[in-house]
C-alpha cells in the first residue's frame, strides 16, 4: 500500500498518517507501507484517482479554525473517493529559525495559512513588524528555511511543529505559541470508491448536499429530515458551489453509519429533496463515542414498522384490470 499525505515529512498530516498506520494489523509476509508526500491535497487526490497511491491522509477540520476549505472542496469535487477512517492530532507550534535570533530582528515569518490563523495573536504581540508569508505546509516552511544560506535566512523564521524544527535542524525561538492551548486537528483517510468499513456502533457518516435552488426553507427541510430520523450532526459547513454567486453546498458529518436504519432513511429522504447528495463514507469515530439513540430510532423499530406496513399492503384487494378508473 502507498499512502499519500500533505508533505513534506513531519507535517501534522504525516503524524496523523503514522498514527493510522500503527493501528492497521500487519499481515504475515506483507511488505512495509510506503508514505508519499505531496505539496497539496489536490495533487494527492489526483494521484489517488490515477492509481499512483492507494490512499491519502488529509486535514479536514480544526477545533479553532473550523473546516479546512482546501480539503472540503477537493472531497466535494469527485464522487470516486471514500473516507474510511479518521485521526486527530493535538496541535502545538514553535517559532524556529536557522540560528538564535532576537524576536525584534525578525522580518518574515512563514507557515501554512491554517497554522498562521492559530498563532496570529501571539505573532501580533511578539513580532508585530514581521511580514507573514504563506507556505504549502508547516513542515515545508521549516524545510525551505533550513535550505536557505545564512545570509538569505537572516531575519526569517517559521511556524512549525516541534518535530519539524528538530528534523530540519532549526533553532527554536519560542514554543507553545498557539493562541488556544489544546487545539486539535481532525484528519481523514481517503481511498478510491468501493469499500465502506463495517458498522462498529461508534461511527460517523460524511455527505455533501446541494439544496434546491431558490426554494424557501430548503435547509430547514433538510435539517428536519435528519431530526425526524434521530440523526444528529457533529459538523455542518457551507462551501460555494462555484457556478455563480449565492450557490452553496453543505458539508455535513452525521452520527451513525449507513447500515443504521435511521441514517439510511435520512439519506433516502435527502436524496428525494436535494438535487445532489454526495456520499463520502461511513467510518469508525476515532474517539469511539457511541451516539445515544432513542428507542423509536433503533433498527428494530424501523424493521417492525416496515413489517407492519407490508402486512397492511398484503390486505389490499388487487385492482380489476377491466374496471374503469
Amino acid at each position: 500500500m502507498r499512502y499519500g499525505f500533505l508533505g513534506p515529512e513531519t507535517t501534522f498530516t504525516h503524524q496523523a498518517l503514522l498514527q493510522a498506520l500503527a493501528e492497521i494489523p500487519a499481515e504475515p509476509g506483507a511488505s512495509a507501507s510506503e508514505t508519499v508526500p505531496f505539496s497539496s491535497v489536490a495533487t494527492a487526490t489526483t494521484a489517488l484517482l490515477a492509481g499512483d497511491v492507494d490512499a491519502l491522509m488529509a486535514p479536514i477540520e480544526n477545533s479553532v479554525e473550523g473546516g479546512v476549505s482546501g480539503t472540503l472542496d477537493v472531497l466535494a469535487a469527485t464522487d470516486s473517493i471514500t473516507i474510511v477512517a479518521e485521526q486527530t492530532v493535538q496541535i502545538t507550534f514553535v517559532l524556529a529559525a536557522r540560528e538564535d535570533t532576537p524576536l525584534d530582528e525578525l522580518t518574515t515569518v512563514s507557515s501554512h495559512p491554517h497554522a498562521q490563523a492559530q498563532v496570529q495573536g501571539w505573532l501580533r504581540a511578539n513580532v508585530p513588524t514581521a511580514q507573514v508569508a504563506a507556505s504549502s505546509s508547516t513542515a515545508a516552511a521549516a524545510r525551505d528555511l533550513a535550505a536557505l544560506d545564512a545570509e538569505s535566512a537572516r531575519g526569517r523564521a517559521a511556524v512549525c511543529s516541534p518535530l519539524a524544527a528538530e528534523h530540519f535542524g532549526l533553532t527554536v525561538l519560542a514554543e507553545g505559541i498557539e493562541d488556544h492551548e489544546g487545539a486539535i486537528t481532525r484528519f481523514v483517510l481517503v481511498t478510491r470508491e468501493g469499500r465502506i468499513p463495517a458498522r462498529t456502533g461508534a461511527d460517523k457518516t460524511t455527505v455533501v448536499v446541494q439544496l434546491p435552488h431558490n426554494r424557501s426553507g430548503a435547509l430547514l427541510e433538510a435539517l428536519e429530515i435528519l431530526g425526524s430520523n434521530g440523526v444528529n450532526m457533529s459538523r455542518i459547513e457551507s462551501r460555494p458551489v462555484g457556478d455563480f454567486l449565492g450557490r452553496y453546498s453543505f458539508s455535513i458529518d452525521l452520527e451513525g453509519h449507513l447500515e443504521d436504519r435511521r441514517v439510511a432513511a435520512a439519506l433516502r429522504a435527502l436524496h428525494r429533496l436535494c438535487p445532489v447528495v454526495h456520499y463520502l463514507g461511513s467510518y469508525p469515530r476515532v474517539d469511539g463515542t457511541q451516539p445515544e439513540v432513542r428507542e423509536d430510532f433503533v433498527d428494530h423499530a424501523y424493521d417492525e414498522a416496515h413489517a407492519w406496513l407490508e402486512r397492511l399492503s398484503g390486505m389490499i384487494t388487487p385492482a380489476d384490470p377491466g374496471a374503469a378508473i
